[in-house]
Protein backbone atom coordinates (compact mmCIF):
# COMPACT_ATOMS: atom_id res chain seq x y z
CA UNK A 1 0.00 0.00 0.00
CA UNK A 2 1.41 3.42 -0.70
CA UNK A 3 1.38 5.88 2.03
CA UNK A 4 -0.37 9.15 1.94
CA UNK A 5 1.39 12.32 1.80
CA UNK A 6 0.06 15.50 1.18
CA UNK A 7 1.90 17.42 -1.81
CA UNK A 8 1.28 20.77 -3.14
CA UNK A 9 0.81 21.31 -7.03
CA UNK A 10 1.80 24.61 -8.51
CA UNK A 11 0.66 26.14 -11.99
CA UNK A 12 -1.10 28.66 -13.38
CA UNK A 13 -2.90 27.02 -15.88
CA UNK A 14 -6.23 25.79 -14.76
CA UNK A 15 -6.78 23.03 -17.10
CA UNK A 16 -3.17 21.39 -16.71
CA UNK A 17 -3.65 22.13 -12.62
CA UNK A 18 -7.04 19.90 -13.17
CA UNK A 19 -4.48 17.52 -14.92
CA UNK A 20 -2.43 17.07 -12.38
CA UNK A 21 -4.47 16.84 -9.47
CA UNK A 22 -6.60 14.56 -10.60
CA UNK A 23 -3.35 12.04 -11.42
CA UNK A 24 -1.69 12.66 -8.04
CA UNK A 25 -4.98 12.32 -6.42
CA UNK A 26 -5.45 8.94 -7.80
CA UNK A 27 -2.33 8.16 -6.54
CA UNK A 28 -4.05 8.27 -2.83
CA UNK A 29 -1.84 11.46 -1.90
CA UNK A 30 -3.30 14.28 -0.12
CA UNK A 31 -3.62 17.49 -2.55
CA UNK A 32 -3.41 21.20 -2.16
CA UNK A 33 -2.97 23.73 -5.39
CA UNK A 34 -1.53 27.57 -5.90
CA UNK A 35 -1.61 29.16 -9.12
CA UNK A 36 1.57 31.28 -8.51
CA UNK A 37 4.86 31.75 -6.68
CA UNK A 38 3.66 34.21 -4.76
CA UNK A 39 0.29 32.27 -4.06
CA UNK A 40 2.82 28.98 -2.86
CA UNK A 41 4.57 31.32 -0.23
CA UNK A 42 1.52 32.14 1.39
CA UNK A 43 0.31 28.67 1.46
CA UNK A 44 3.68 27.65 3.00
CA UNK A 45 3.47 30.29 5.74
CA UNK A 46 0.25 27.95 6.88
CA UNK A 47 1.63 25.04 6.38
CA UNK A 48 4.29 22.51 4.57
CA UNK A 49 3.54 19.73 2.32
CA UNK A 50 5.79 16.51 1.98
CA UNK A 51 6.63 17.53 -1.60
CA UNK A 52 6.09 20.58 -4.27
CA UNK A 53 4.68 19.43 -7.58
CA UNK A 54 6.18 23.02 -9.35
CA UNK A 55 5.58 24.41 -12.68
CA UNK A 56 8.49 25.18 -15.28
CA UNK A 57 6.65 27.75 -17.12
CA UNK A 58 4.68 30.25 -14.73
CA UNK A 59 4.21 34.02 -15.85
CA UNK A 60 6.23 36.66 -12.88
CA UNK A 61 7.83 33.96 -10.38
CA UNK A 62 8.74 31.22 -13.14
CA UNK A 63 9.61 28.02 -11.15
CA UNK A 64 13.03 28.25 -11.10
CA UNK A 65 13.20 31.50 -9.74
CA UNK A 66 10.83 30.13 -6.79
CA UNK A 67 12.62 27.17 -6.42
CA UNK A 68 15.74 29.02 -5.81
CA UNK A 69 14.01 31.45 -3.43
CA UNK A 70 12.99 28.18 -1.17
CA UNK A 71 16.17 26.88 -1.02
CA UNK A 72 17.57 29.86 0.12
CA UNK A 73 15.03 29.89 3.45
CA UNK A 74 16.13 27.61 6.20
CA UNK A 75 12.01 26.99 6.81
CA UNK A 76 11.53 25.66 3.55
CA UNK A 77 15.11 24.40 1.68
CA UNK A 78 14.51 20.46 2.87
CA UNK A 79 10.76 20.67 0.82
CA UNK A 80 11.45 18.09 -1.88
CA UNK A 81 10.47 19.66 -5.05
CA UNK A 82 9.48 18.05 -8.53
CA UNK A 83 9.78 20.02 -11.74
CA UNK A 84 6.61 19.98 -13.68
CA UNK A 85 7.40 20.58 -17.54
CA UNK A 86 5.71 20.42 -20.55
CA UNK A 87 9.48 20.52 -22.58
CA UNK A 88 11.97 17.82 -22.97
CA UNK A 89 14.49 21.04 -23.30
CA UNK A 90 18.00 19.82 -21.49
CA UNK A 91 18.84 23.84 -20.45
CA UNK A 92 15.43 23.51 -18.74
CA UNK A 93 15.93 20.51 -16.68
CA UNK A 94 19.61 21.26 -16.19
CA UNK A 95 18.80 24.69 -15.24
CA UNK A 96 16.32 22.98 -12.63
CA UNK A 97 18.69 21.11 -10.76
CA UNK A 98 21.02 23.98 -10.43
CA UNK A 99 18.58 25.47 -8.51
CA UNK A 100 17.83 22.19 -6.15
CA UNK A 101 15.05 20.52 -7.89
CA UNK A 102 14.72 16.64 -7.40
CA UNK A 103 13.27 15.62 -10.41
CA UNK A 104 10.94 16.16 -13.21
CA UNK A 105 7.80 14.90 -14.74
CA UNK A 106 5.81 15.89 -17.83
CA UNK A 107 2.20 14.94 -18.86
CA UNK A 108 3.73 13.01 -21.27
CA UNK A 109 4.58 10.37 -19.01
CA UNK A 110 2.55 7.49 -18.23
CA UNK A 111 1.09 7.61 -14.32
CA UNK A 112 2.65 5.04 -12.83
CA UNK A 113 5.98 6.30 -14.20
CA UNK A 114 4.67 10.05 -12.50
CA UNK A 115 3.93 7.82 -9.07
CA UNK A 116 7.44 5.96 -9.22
CA UNK A 117 8.94 9.12 -9.19
CA UNK A 118 7.40 11.01 -6.78
CA UNK A 119 7.47 7.74 -4.31
CA UNK A 120 11.37 7.79 -5.21
CA UNK A 121 11.97 11.34 -4.49
CA UNK A 122 9.96 10.93 -0.76
CA UNK A 123 11.80 7.60 -0.11
CA UNK A 124 15.12 9.56 -0.51
CA UNK A 125 14.45 12.45 1.46
CA UNK A 126 13.05 10.55 4.30
CA UNK A 127 16.35 8.14 3.99
CA UNK A 128 18.80 10.91 3.76
CA UNK A 129 17.03 14.22 5.37
CA UNK A 130 17.05 14.74 9.37
CA UNK A 131 13.25 15.99 9.65
CA UNK A 132 10.51 15.23 12.15
CA UNK A 133 7.88 13.56 10.10
CA UNK A 134 4.91 15.36 12.16
CA UNK A 135 6.16 18.59 12.06
CA UNK A 136 8.16 18.76 9.01
CA UNK A 137 10.84 20.34 10.88
CA UNK A 138 14.82 19.89 10.80
CA UNK A 139 15.74 17.75 13.69
CA UNK A 140 18.74 17.47 15.85
CA UNK A 141 21.38 16.16 13.53
CA UNK A 142 20.55 19.35 11.39
CA UNK A 143 19.92 21.36 14.20
CA UNK A 144 23.50 20.86 15.19
CA UNK A 145 25.00 21.04 11.97
CA UNK A 146 23.24 24.48 11.26
CA UNK A 147 24.05 25.77 14.42
CA UNK A 148 27.92 24.63 14.29
CA UNK A 149 28.16 26.41 10.90
CA UNK A 150 27.00 29.79 12.69
CA UNK A 151 29.50 29.11 15.51
CA UNK A 152 32.54 28.52 13.03
CA UNK A 153 31.11 31.46 10.99
CA UNK A 154 31.72 33.75 14.27
CA UNK A 155 28.28 34.88 13.62
CA UNK A 156 26.14 36.60 16.34
CA UNK A 157 23.64 34.27 17.30
CA UNK A 158 20.96 33.78 20.30
CA UNK A 159 19.85 29.86 20.40
CA UNK A 160 16.67 29.28 21.94
CA UNK A 161 15.25 26.27 23.43
CA UNK A 162 11.41 25.71 23.30
CA UNK A 163 10.26 23.39 25.90
CA UNK A 164 6.14 22.52 27.07
CA UNK A 165 5.33 22.59 30.28
CA UNK A 166 2.53 20.29 32.19
CA UNK A 167 2.95 18.46 28.13
CA UNK A 168 3.01 14.70 29.54
CA UNK A 169 0.15 15.04 31.89
CA UNK A 170 -1.90 16.62 28.89
CA UNK A 171 -0.74 13.61 26.99
CA UNK A 172 -1.20 10.68 29.41
CA UNK A 173 -5.14 12.54 30.07
CA UNK A 174 -6.25 13.16 26.37
CA UNK A 175 -3.75 10.50 24.28
CA UNK A 176 -1.39 11.06 21.52
CA UNK A 177 -3.65 12.11 19.10
CA UNK A 178 -4.23 15.43 21.02
CA UNK A 179 -0.72 15.35 22.05
CA UNK A 180 0.40 15.57 18.51
CA UNK A 181 -1.84 18.13 17.37
CA UNK A 182 -0.73 20.13 20.41
CA UNK A 183 2.94 19.61 18.94
CA UNK A 184 1.98 20.69 15.69
CA UNK A 185 0.68 23.76 16.79
CA UNK A 186 3.74 24.97 18.78
CA UNK A 187 5.65 24.40 15.55
CA UNK A 188 3.02 26.33 13.38
CA UNK A 189 3.18 29.09 16.04
CA UNK A 190 7.02 28.93 16.31
CA UNK A 191 7.09 29.30 12.71
CA UNK A 192 4.41 31.66 12.28
CA UNK A 193 6.17 34.69 15.32
CA UNK A 194 9.32 33.43 13.12
CA UNK A 195 8.28 34.64 9.70
CA UNK A 196 6.62 37.99 10.97
CA UNK A 197 9.19 38.96 13.61
CA UNK A 198 12.60 37.61 13.14
CA UNK A 199 15.44 37.54 10.82
CA UNK A 200 14.60 36.14 7.06
CA UNK A 201 17.90 33.25 8.14
CA UNK A 202 16.52 32.75 11.56
CA UNK A 203 16.52 28.16 11.59
CA UNK A 204 13.28 26.63 13.61
CA UNK A 205 14.56 23.01 14.46
CA UNK A 206 12.40 20.21 16.02
CA UNK A 207 14.56 17.85 18.65
CA UNK A 208 11.64 15.79 19.25
CA UNK A 209 8.12 15.35 21.38
CA UNK A 210 7.58 18.74 22.85
CA UNK A 211 11.38 20.32 22.57
CA UNK A 212 12.05 23.06 20.20
CA UNK A 213 15.13 25.02 19.41
CA UNK A 214 15.32 28.13 16.80
CA UNK A 215 18.47 30.10 15.96
CA UNK A 216 18.08 33.81 15.38
CA UNK A 217 20.29 37.34 16.73
CA UNK A 218 20.07 38.58 20.16
CA UNK A 219 18.63 41.97 19.02
CA UNK A 220 15.39 39.73 18.00
CA UNK A 221 15.44 37.77 21.78
CA UNK A 222 12.84 39.80 23.19
CA UNK A 223 10.53 40.61 20.15
CA UNK A 224 10.25 36.62 19.59
CA UNK A 225 10.43 35.31 23.02
CA UNK A 226 8.00 38.22 24.01
CA UNK A 227 5.20 37.00 21.71
CA UNK A 228 5.50 33.29 22.01
CA UNK A 229 5.28 33.41 25.88
CA UNK A 230 2.04 35.85 24.98
CA UNK A 231 0.47 33.82 22.13
CA UNK A 232 1.25 30.41 23.38
CA UNK A 233 -0.97 30.16 26.95
CA UNK A 234 -4.03 31.83 24.67
CA UNK A 235 -3.69 29.17 22.05
CA UNK A 236 -3.07 25.74 23.81
CA UNK A 237 -6.21 26.55 25.35
CA UNK A 238 -8.07 25.06 22.38
CA UNK A 239 -6.89 21.62 23.36
CA UNK A 240 -8.98 21.06 26.59
CA UNK A 241 -12.41 20.69 27.42
CA UNK A 242 -14.59 23.41 28.95
CA UNK A 243 -14.35 21.54 32.44
CA UNK A 244 -10.84 21.44 32.55
CA UNK A 245 -10.64 25.42 31.38
CA UNK A 246 -12.70 25.97 33.92
CA UNK A 247 -11.41 24.70 36.93
CA UNK A 248 -7.75 25.74 35.50
CA UNK A 249 -6.29 22.48 35.46
CA UNK A 250 -6.51 18.87 34.75
CA UNK A 251 -5.85 15.31 36.85
CA UNK A 252 -3.51 12.60 35.74
CA UNK A 253 -1.05 10.39 36.82
CA UNK A 254 2.26 11.46 37.62
CA UNK A 255 5.80 9.82 36.79
CA UNK A 256 5.29 7.60 40.01
CA UNK A 257 1.50 6.40 38.73
CA UNK A 258 -0.23 8.20 41.35
CA UNK A 259 -3.10 10.75 40.86
CA UNK A 260 -2.31 14.52 40.56
CA UNK A 261 -3.41 17.79 39.37
CA UNK A 262 -1.46 19.60 36.93
CA UNK A 263 -1.57 23.19 35.36
CA UNK A 264 -2.65 24.31 31.92
CA UNK A 265 0.15 23.48 29.23
CA UNK A 266 2.62 26.77 29.36
CA UNK A 267 5.61 27.11 27.28
CA UNK A 268 9.61 27.70 28.34
CA UNK A 269 12.09 29.42 26.51
CA UNK A 270 15.96 29.08 27.74
CA UNK A 271 17.94 32.03 25.90
CA UNK A 272 21.97 31.28 25.12
CA UNK A 273 23.60 33.79 23.18
CA UNK A 274 27.09 34.77 22.40
CA UNK A 275 26.42 38.57 22.79
CA UNK A 276 28.50 38.85 26.14
CA UNK A 277 30.25 35.88 26.40
CA UNK A 278 32.22 33.18 23.63
CA UNK A 279 30.76 30.15 22.21
CA UNK A 280 32.61 27.54 20.49
CA UNK A 281 30.78 24.22 20.63
CA UNK A 282 27.63 23.20 20.35
CA UNK A 283 28.23 20.50 24.00
CA UNK A 284 28.55 23.72 25.38
CA UNK A 285 25.50 25.45 24.00
CA UNK A 286 24.14 22.13 25.32
CA UNK A 287 25.24 23.02 28.75
CA UNK A 288 24.55 25.93 29.49
CA UNK A 289 21.33 26.12 27.97
CA UNK A 290 20.45 23.27 30.51
CA UNK A 291 21.20 25.32 33.58
CA UNK A 292 18.94 28.02 32.17
CA UNK A 293 16.06 25.95 31.21
CA UNK A 294 16.04 24.82 34.67
CA UNK A 295 15.87 28.18 36.09
CA UNK A 296 12.79 29.03 33.21
CA UNK A 297 10.50 26.27 34.14
CA UNK A 298 10.95 26.73 37.86
CA UNK A 299 8.59 29.69 37.49
CA UNK A 300 5.15 29.08 36.87
CA UNK A 301 3.37 30.09 33.65
CA UNK A 302 5.14 30.83 30.55
CA UNK A 303 8.02 32.80 30.45
CA UNK A 304 11.92 33.02 29.11
CA UNK A 305 15.07 33.56 30.43
CA UNK A 306 18.10 34.64 28.83
CA UNK A 307 21.92 33.73 29.96
CA UNK A 308 23.42 36.48 31.62
CA UNK A 309 27.01 35.31 31.88
CA UNK A 310 30.12 37.74 30.72
CA UNK A 311 33.22 36.55 30.06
Amino acid sequence: MVDRFHILIVDNDENDLFLWRMIVEGFGHQVSTARSGQETFRFLEKQIPDLILLDLKMPGMSGIEVSKQLRELPAYQNIPIIMLTSSDDLGDKLQSFEQGVDDYVTKEMEPLEISKRIEAVLKRYHKTLDTNPLTHLPGNNAIQKELQRRIDAGMKLAVVYCDLDHFKAFNDAYGFVEGDRVIQFTADLLRKILKEKGNQEDFLGHVGGDDFVFLTTPDKVDLLCGAIVQTFPQGVKQFYNEDDLKQGYITAKNRRGEMETFPLMSISLAVVTNEHRSLSSVAEISRVASEIKKLAKSKSGSNYVVDQWKN
